[in-house]
């Protein structure tokens, strides 16, 4: 795996074509190649940090349990005063280095592009999927766009993020465990049939 490509491995773990159940209404899986950096705010700097944020990028920092901004630049809440900011993938560092200049001495950035792997789960039945795998309650009424939980899938740490409405979550896990949990969701979408293009 070279610098510039940190999610090569991981998307390797997906074979492209159709698998499992066939005649159904499959799922996608992908993996997206984009950089993730972590904001945390200073003791008592989270309304600088905002504003700083707002200043550079047009967007409030979201409130707990949602997302904020789109698809050049977006934000989860992920902790009190915390969040991932996630952008397509660009020169190594760049985001990391882009989000400590707006916000200065206001928050700690720490780049987790390679640490952390974002994988996309879409289609009419990914919220099925997704239930299998999770203990958050995914029902439009109480999870939809722009939501976002920390929970455990195959008993490891992952953050959902719910994009829109298809509906299609992206699934953040450390990279490190990836394959593990690679593995328990392609198990879990075989009843329904996936594919990985």
């Amino acid at each position: 795996m070279s610098v510039s490509e940190p999610h090569a491995a991981v998307a390797a773990l997906l074979k492209p074509g159709a698998h499992g159940a066939t005649g159904g209404q499959p799922v996608r899986l992908a993996v997206r190649d984009v950089d993730i950096v972590q904001l945390l705010a200073r003791k008592g700097r989270a309304e600088d940090a905002a504003a700083a944020i707002k200043a550079a990028y047009g967007f409030d920092l979201p409130s707990p349990g949602r997302s904020a901004g789109g698809d050049a630049l977006a934000a989860l809440w992920v902790q009190p005063d915390g969040w991932f900011l996630i952008a397509p993938r660009g020169a190594e560092g760049a985001l990391a280095r882009a989000v400590k200049a707006a916000v200065g001495d206001a928050g700690s950035v720490i780049d987790q592009t390679h640490g952390r792997s974002v994988i996309t789960l879409s289609g009419a039945r990914a919220t099925w999927v997704l239930a299998k795998e999770c203990r958050v309650d995914l029902h439009p009424a109480a999870f939809g766009p722009g939501r976002v939980a920390s929970t455990q899938i195959a008993h490891l740490a992952c953050t959902i993020h719910q994009r829109d409405a298809a509906p299609t979550y992206d699934l953040i896990v450390f990279t490190t465990f990836a394959k593990s949990f690679m593995e328990s969701l392609t198990h879990a979408a075989e009843e329904t049939g996936y594919v990985v293009s």
